[in-house]
Protein backbone atom coordinates (compact mmCIF):
# COMPACT_ATOMS: atom_id res chain seq x y z
CA UNK A 1 0.00 0.00 0.00
CA UNK A 2 2.66 2.42 1.15
CA UNK A 3 4.06 1.69 -3.03
CA UNK A 4 0.92 2.38 -4.46
CA UNK A 5 0.63 5.57 -2.28
CA UNK A 6 4.08 7.00 -3.46
CA UNK A 7 3.89 6.23 -7.01
CA UNK A 8 -0.09 7.60 -6.80
CA UNK A 9 1.88 10.95 -5.25
CA UNK A 10 4.75 11.05 -8.52
CA UNK A 11 2.19 10.72 -10.91
CA UNK A 12 2.30 13.46 -13.43
CA UNK A 13 -1.53 12.40 -14.98
CA UNK A 14 -4.88 13.74 -12.99
CA UNK A 15 -7.56 12.06 -13.98
CA UNK A 16 -11.02 13.43 -13.10
CA UNK A 17 -14.51 11.73 -12.97
CA UNK A 18 -16.48 11.42 -16.64
CA UNK A 19 -19.17 13.46 -14.99
CA UNK A 20 -17.04 15.75 -14.19
CA UNK A 21 -15.23 15.84 -17.91
CA UNK A 22 -16.84 18.60 -20.94
CA UNK A 23 -16.72 17.08 -24.19
CA UNK A 24 -17.60 20.12 -26.69
CA UNK A 25 -18.11 20.41 -30.81
CA UNK A 26 -14.88 22.91 -30.57
CA UNK A 27 -12.83 20.40 -28.94
CA UNK A 28 -13.59 17.88 -31.47
CA UNK A 29 -12.80 19.82 -34.40
CA UNK A 30 -9.79 20.91 -32.77
CA UNK A 31 -8.73 16.81 -32.40
CA UNK A 32 -9.68 15.84 -35.99
CA UNK A 33 -7.20 18.80 -37.34
CA UNK A 34 -4.33 17.41 -34.82
CA UNK A 35 -5.34 14.03 -36.05
CA UNK A 36 -4.72 14.48 -39.33
CA UNK A 37 -1.55 16.67 -38.91
CA UNK A 38 -0.29 13.93 -36.65
CA UNK A 39 -0.60 11.82 -39.70
CA UNK A 40 0.79 14.20 -42.05
CA UNK A 41 3.79 14.29 -40.04
CA UNK A 42 3.90 11.03 -39.72
CA UNK A 43 4.07 10.01 -43.19
CA UNK A 44 6.27 12.93 -43.81
CA UNK A 45 9.03 11.73 -41.31
CA UNK A 46 8.68 7.97 -42.45
CA UNK A 47 9.54 8.70 -46.35
CA UNK A 48 12.63 10.69 -44.83
CA UNK A 49 13.62 8.23 -42.66
CA UNK A 50 13.41 5.30 -44.91
CA UNK A 51 14.43 7.20 -48.16
CA UNK A 52 18.34 6.13 -48.85
CA UNK A 53 20.16 9.29 -47.76
CA UNK A 54 24.31 10.33 -48.84
CA UNK A 55 27.03 11.21 -46.26
CA UNK A 56 30.02 12.37 -47.50
CA UNK A 57 33.30 12.52 -45.73
CA UNK A 58 37.20 13.45 -46.87
CA UNK A 59 40.54 11.70 -46.03
CA UNK A 60 43.65 11.74 -47.82
CA UNK A 61 44.28 8.89 -49.89
CA UNK A 62 46.88 6.43 -48.27
CA UNK A 63 45.78 3.64 -50.52
CA UNK A 64 48.27 2.57 -52.94
CA UNK A 65 46.79 1.60 -56.62
CA UNK A 66 48.96 1.73 -59.16
CA UNK A 67 46.50 1.71 -62.00
CA UNK A 68 43.08 3.48 -62.53
CA UNK A 69 40.47 1.23 -65.00
CA UNK A 70 38.98 3.88 -67.85
CA UNK A 71 36.38 3.51 -70.06
CA UNK A 72 35.01 5.15 -73.12
CA UNK A 73 32.72 5.10 -75.47
CA UNK A 74 32.56 7.97 -78.53
CA UNK A 75 31.32 8.68 -82.03
CA UNK A 76 32.68 10.80 -84.72
CA UNK A 77 29.99 11.47 -87.28
CA UNK A 78 32.59 12.80 -89.75
CA UNK A 79 35.79 10.70 -89.54
CA UNK A 80 35.93 7.27 -90.57
CA UNK A 81 37.66 4.53 -88.73
CA UNK A 82 40.64 4.73 -91.36
CA UNK A 83 41.36 8.16 -89.99
CA UNK A 84 41.14 8.27 -86.46
CA UNK A 85 43.33 6.53 -83.92
CA UNK A 86 44.01 6.39 -80.58
CA UNK A 87 47.17 6.29 -78.03
CA UNK A 88 47.22 7.65 -74.52
CA UNK A 89 50.48 8.65 -72.13
CA UNK A 90 51.55 10.08 -69.07
CA UNK A 91 54.16 12.19 -66.81
CA UNK A 92 55.62 9.33 -66.21
CA UNK A 93 57.06 9.07 -69.38
CA UNK A 94 54.79 5.94 -70.68
CA UNK A 95 53.28 6.26 -74.16
CA UNK A 96 51.20 3.42 -75.63
CA UNK A 97 49.30 2.96 -78.96
CA UNK A 98 46.68 1.15 -79.49
CA UNK A 99 47.95 -2.31 -80.91
CA UNK A 100 50.57 -2.06 -77.93
CA UNK A 101 47.85 -1.62 -75.25
CA UNK A 102 46.40 -4.95 -76.86
CA UNK A 103 49.96 -6.70 -76.74
CA UNK A 104 49.79 -5.56 -72.60
CA UNK A 105 46.41 -6.74 -72.33
CA UNK A 106 45.60 -3.58 -70.22
CA UNK A 107 43.30 -2.38 -72.69
CA UNK A 108 40.76 -3.07 -75.31
CA UNK A 109 39.75 -0.89 -78.84
CA UNK A 110 36.39 -1.72 -80.77
CA UNK A 111 36.38 0.56 -83.86
CA UNK A 112 32.30 0.12 -85.87
CA UNK A 113 32.41 1.74 -89.24
CA UNK A 114 29.50 4.37 -89.70
CA UNK A 115 27.38 5.21 -92.63
CA UNK A 116 26.40 9.06 -93.04
CA UNK A 117 23.50 8.68 -91.20
CA UNK A 118 25.01 7.05 -88.14
CA UNK A 119 24.28 2.92 -88.28
CA UNK A 120 27.00 0.48 -88.61
CA UNK A 121 27.99 -0.30 -92.06
CA UNK A 122 29.41 -3.95 -91.16
CA UNK A 123 28.44 -6.41 -88.91
CA UNK A 124 32.22 -7.41 -87.48
CA UNK A 125 33.91 -4.37 -86.33
CA UNK A 126 36.87 -2.49 -88.15
CA UNK A 127 40.30 -3.74 -87.47
CA UNK A 128 43.31 -1.54 -88.61
CA UNK A 129 46.22 -3.00 -90.76
CA UNK A 130 49.59 -3.48 -88.22
CA UNK A 131 51.45 -0.34 -87.95
CA UNK A 132 48.48 2.39 -88.89
CA UNK A 133 48.33 3.26 -85.18
CA UNK A 134 52.42 4.39 -85.15
CA UNK A 135 52.07 8.31 -84.65
CA UNK A 136 55.75 8.51 -85.85
CA UNK A 137 55.47 6.04 -88.41
CA UNK A 138 53.43 7.20 -91.99
CA UNK A 139 51.81 4.48 -93.72
CA UNK A 140 51.33 5.82 -97.25
CA UNK A 141 50.99 2.55 -99.81
CA UNK A 142 48.26 3.89 -102.33
CA UNK A 143 45.92 1.39 -101.42
CA UNK A 144 45.91 2.51 -97.73
CA UNK A 145 45.15 6.49 -98.79
CA UNK A 146 42.67 5.25 -101.33
CA UNK A 147 40.60 3.14 -98.47
CA UNK A 148 41.10 6.70 -96.36
CA UNK A 149 39.89 8.83 -99.79
CA UNK A 150 36.92 6.51 -100.00
CA UNK A 151 35.73 6.76 -96.85
CA UNK A 152 35.64 10.40 -96.37
CA UNK A 153 33.99 10.67 -99.55
CA UNK A 154 31.32 8.50 -98.20
CA UNK A 155 31.09 10.78 -95.40
CA UNK A 156 31.57 7.75 -93.13
CA UNK A 157 31.73 8.28 -89.48
CA UNK A 158 32.96 5.66 -86.17
CA UNK A 159 32.38 4.38 -83.62
CA UNK A 160 34.92 3.83 -81.05
CA UNK A 161 34.50 1.73 -77.67
CA UNK A 162 36.85 0.08 -74.96
CA UNK A 163 38.95 0.09 -71.93
CA UNK A 164 42.42 1.27 -70.49
CA UNK A 165 44.27 0.66 -67.54
CA UNK A 166 46.07 3.54 -67.06
CA UNK A 167 48.71 5.02 -64.24
CA UNK A 168 47.65 6.92 -60.98
CA UNK A 169 49.63 9.71 -62.61
CA UNK A 170 48.61 12.93 -64.74
CA UNK A 171 48.26 11.54 -68.34
CA UNK A 172 46.25 12.11 -71.16
CA UNK A 173 44.12 9.99 -73.65
CA UNK A 174 44.08 11.12 -77.09
CA UNK A 175 41.55 10.67 -80.50
CA UNK A 176 43.24 12.36 -83.13
CA UNK A 177 43.22 11.58 -86.56
CA UNK A 178 45.99 10.43 -88.63
CA UNK A 179 48.31 12.48 -90.46
CA UNK A 180 48.34 10.18 -93.94
CA UNK A 181 44.22 11.00 -93.85
CA UNK A 182 45.06 14.61 -94.45
CA UNK A 183 47.15 13.72 -97.56
CA UNK A 184 44.63 11.32 -98.55
CA UNK A 185 42.06 13.95 -98.82
CA UNK A 186 44.72 16.44 -100.30
CA UNK A 187 43.88 17.80 -103.57
CA UNK A 188 47.46 19.49 -103.81
CA UNK A 189 49.50 16.99 -106.31
CA UNK A 190 52.41 18.80 -105.21
CA UNK A 191 52.06 18.55 -101.42
CA UNK A 192 51.39 14.26 -101.94
CA UNK A 193 54.60 14.39 -104.20
CA UNK A 194 56.12 16.14 -101.17
CA UNK A 195 55.16 14.17 -98.96
CA UNK A 196 56.39 11.24 -101.06
CA UNK A 197 59.77 12.76 -101.15
CA UNK A 198 60.02 13.63 -97.53
CA UNK A 199 60.89 17.36 -98.13
CA UNK A 200 57.90 18.66 -95.60
CA UNK A 201 56.83 17.87 -92.11
CA UNK A 202 55.04 15.01 -91.00
CA UNK A 203 53.06 17.15 -89.17
CA UNK A 204 51.22 19.40 -91.70
CA UNK A 205 52.70 21.55 -93.93
CA UNK A 206 51.08 25.17 -95.93
CA UNK A 207 49.95 22.64 -98.86
CA UNK A 208 48.00 20.62 -96.58
CA UNK A 209 46.36 22.70 -94.01
CA UNK A 210 43.44 23.79 -95.70
CA UNK A 211 42.24 20.23 -96.27
CA UNK A 212 42.52 19.42 -92.15
CA UNK A 213 39.10 21.46 -92.41
CA UNK A 214 37.46 18.71 -94.34
CA UNK A 215 38.14 16.16 -91.42
CA UNK A 216 36.13 17.56 -88.60
CA UNK A 217 36.31 16.42 -85.26
CA UNK A 218 32.91 16.43 -84.21
CA UNK A 219 32.15 13.97 -81.59
CA UNK A 220 29.65 12.74 -79.39
CA UNK A 221 30.56 10.84 -75.88
CA UNK A 222 28.51 8.39 -74.55
CA UNK A 223 30.20 6.45 -71.75
CA UNK A 224 33.56 8.52 -70.06
CA UNK A 225 33.83 7.07 -66.71
CA UNK A 226 37.02 5.96 -64.32
CA UNK A 227 36.98 2.85 -62.23
CA UNK A 228 35.67 -0.33 -62.60
CA UNK A 229 32.27 -0.13 -60.92
CA UNK A 230 29.36 2.76 -60.30
CA UNK A 231 27.63 2.87 -57.11
CA UNK A 232 23.60 3.89 -57.57
CA UNK A 233 23.58 7.40 -58.21
CA UNK A 234 26.90 8.44 -59.73
CA UNK A 235 27.47 11.33 -61.97
CA UNK A 236 29.28 11.21 -64.98
CA UNK A 237 29.22 14.76 -66.27
CA UNK A 238 30.79 14.26 -69.72
CA UNK A 239 28.56 10.93 -70.51
CA UNK A 240 25.66 12.59 -73.08
CA UNK A 241 28.30 15.41 -74.52
CA UNK A 242 27.59 16.54 -77.84
CA UNK A 243 30.06 18.60 -79.90
CA UNK A 244 28.33 18.78 -83.61
CA UNK A 245 28.53 20.66 -86.48
CA UNK A 246 30.76 23.34 -86.00
CA UNK A 247 31.81 25.56 -88.70
CA UNK A 248 35.49 24.84 -88.35
CA UNK A 249 37.11 21.80 -87.15
CA UNK A 250 39.55 22.08 -84.39
CA UNK A 251 40.90 20.63 -81.16
CA UNK A 252 38.77 19.65 -77.87
CA UNK A 253 40.32 19.35 -74.79
CA UNK A 254 38.58 18.33 -71.58
CA UNK A 255 40.48 18.27 -68.01
CA UNK A 256 39.64 16.30 -65.68
CA UNK A 257 40.27 15.87 -61.93
CA UNK A 258 40.18 12.32 -60.53
CA UNK A 259 39.02 11.65 -56.84
CA UNK A 260 39.05 8.29 -55.76
CA UNK A 261 35.76 7.48 -54.24
CA UNK A 262 34.88 4.97 -51.69
CA UNK A 263 31.39 3.98 -51.63
CA UNK A 264 29.37 1.99 -48.79
CA UNK A 265 26.11 1.02 -48.37
CA UNK A 266 24.35 0.62 -44.80
CA UNK A 267 25.53 2.06 -41.68
CA UNK A 268 28.20 -0.65 -41.51
CA UNK A 269 29.12 -0.46 -44.50
CA UNK A 270 28.95 -4.48 -45.34
CA UNK A 271 29.00 -3.64 -49.05
CA UNK A 272 31.83 -1.34 -50.57
CA UNK A 273 33.08 -0.01 -54.18
CA UNK A 274 36.21 1.31 -54.67
CA UNK A 275 35.71 3.32 -57.34
CA UNK A 276 36.53 7.01 -58.78
CA UNK A 277 34.65 10.51 -59.54
CA UNK A 278 35.79 13.69 -61.71
CA UNK A 279 34.43 16.82 -62.61
CA UNK A 280 35.69 18.25 -65.99
CA UNK A 281 36.71 21.81 -67.95
CA UNK A 282 36.51 22.00 -71.44
CA UNK A 283 38.97 23.78 -73.73
CA UNK A 284 38.25 24.25 -77.81
CA UNK A 285 40.83 25.75 -79.98
CA UNK A 286 39.56 26.03 -83.62
CA UNK A 287 42.20 25.47 -86.11
CA UNK A 288 42.93 28.65 -88.15
CA UNK A 289 44.60 28.44 -91.65
CA UNK A 290 47.87 28.43 -91.79
CA UNK A 291 48.46 27.14 -88.08
CA UNK A 292 50.19 23.25 -88.16
CA UNK A 293 47.37 21.96 -85.98
CA UNK A 294 45.96 18.51 -86.70
CA UNK A 295 42.27 17.93 -85.41
CA UNK A 296 41.43 15.66 -82.14
CA UNK A 297 39.80 14.92 -78.54
CA UNK A 298 42.24 15.16 -75.57
CA UNK A 299 41.33 13.96 -72.21
CA UNK A 300 43.92 15.16 -69.71
CA UNK A 301 43.40 13.85 -66.31
CA UNK A 302 44.73 14.36 -63.34
CA UNK A 303 44.50 11.92 -59.56
CA UNK A 304 43.97 14.01 -56.58
CA UNK A 305 45.49 13.39 -53.35
CA UNK A 306 42.23 13.87 -51.35
CA UNK A 307 39.48 10.46 -51.03
CA UNK A 308 35.69 11.39 -50.60
CA UNK A 309 33.78 8.55 -48.19
CA UNK A 310 30.42 8.36 -49.23
CA UNK A 311 28.09 6.36 -47.48
CA UNK A 312 24.59 5.74 -48.74
CA UNK A 313 22.10 4.91 -45.40
CA UNK A 314 18.74 5.13 -43.90
CA UNK A 315 18.05 6.89 -40.66
CA UNK A 316 16.52 3.50 -39.18
CA UNK A 317 13.99 2.42 -37.13
CA UNK A 318 14.93 3.97 -34.22
CA UNK A 319 15.21 7.43 -35.90
CA UNK A 320 11.55 6.66 -36.82
CA UNK A 321 10.57 5.61 -33.63
CA UNK A 322 11.76 8.68 -31.82
CA UNK A 323 10.51 11.16 -34.95
CA UNK A 324 7.01 9.57 -34.20
CA UNK A 325 6.71 10.21 -30.18
CA UNK A 326 8.41 13.80 -31.04
CA UNK A 327 5.23 14.39 -33.97
CA UNK A 328 2.60 12.78 -31.43
CA UNK A 329 3.80 14.63 -28.44
CA UNK A 330 3.91 18.15 -29.96
CA UNK A 331 0.92 17.99 -32.03
CA UNK A 332 -0.78 16.48 -28.52
CA UNK A 333 0.47 19.73 -26.67
CA UNK A 334 -0.29 21.82 -29.61
CA UNK A 335 -3.78 21.02 -29.80
CA UNK A 336 -4.78 20.94 -25.73
CA UNK A 337 -3.25 24.47 -26.01
CA UNK A 338 -5.17 25.71 -28.90
CA UNK A 339 -8.35 23.88 -27.60
CA UNK A 340 -8.21 25.70 -23.93
CA UNK A 341 -8.01 29.00 -26.09
CA UNK A 342 -10.92 28.21 -27.88
CA UNK A 343 -12.71 26.03 -25.12
CA UNK A 344 -11.87 30.14 -23.20
CA UNK A 345 -13.02 31.77 -25.88
CA UNK A 346 -16.21 30.55 -26.69
CA UNK A 347 -17.34 30.44 -22.69
CA UNK A 348 -16.34 33.79 -22.48
CA UNK A 349 -18.63 35.11 -25.52
CA UNK A 350 -21.59 32.86 -24.00
CA UNK A 351 -21.21 35.10 -20.84
CA UNK A 352 -21.22 38.33 -22.46
CA UNK A 353 -24.06 37.34 -24.44
CA UNK A 354 -25.80 36.13 -21.70
CA UNK A 355 -29.16 38.15 -20.59
CA UNK A 356 -28.33 40.08 -17.11
CA UNK A 357 -30.76 39.17 -14.50
CA UNK A 358 -33.04 42.26 -13.44
CA UNK A 359 -33.67 43.53 -10.07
Amino acid sequence: MKITRRLTQVSAYSHGEDHLKIKTVHGGIVTLLGATLAVILFIGEAQRCLRLRQVQDMVVDTSIRPKMHFEYDLTFPALPCHAIRMDSGDVGGRFETESMHKAAHDGEIHKWRLDSRGKRIERVEYIAPKGRDNPFVMMLDAEDMNEVRDAVMRHEGCNIRGWLEVQRVAGNIHFAVRPEAIMAVSESEEALQALFDRHIDLHGSAHDEFHAMQLNASHIIHKLRFGPQQYPGQVQPLEGVRRIDRKATGVDKYFIKVVPTEWKKGSWGRKSIDTYQYSVTEYYTPIPEGARMMPGVFFLYDTWPIKVNVKSMRLGFMHLITRTAAVVGGVWAVTSVVDKIVHKSVMAAKKMNKPKASL
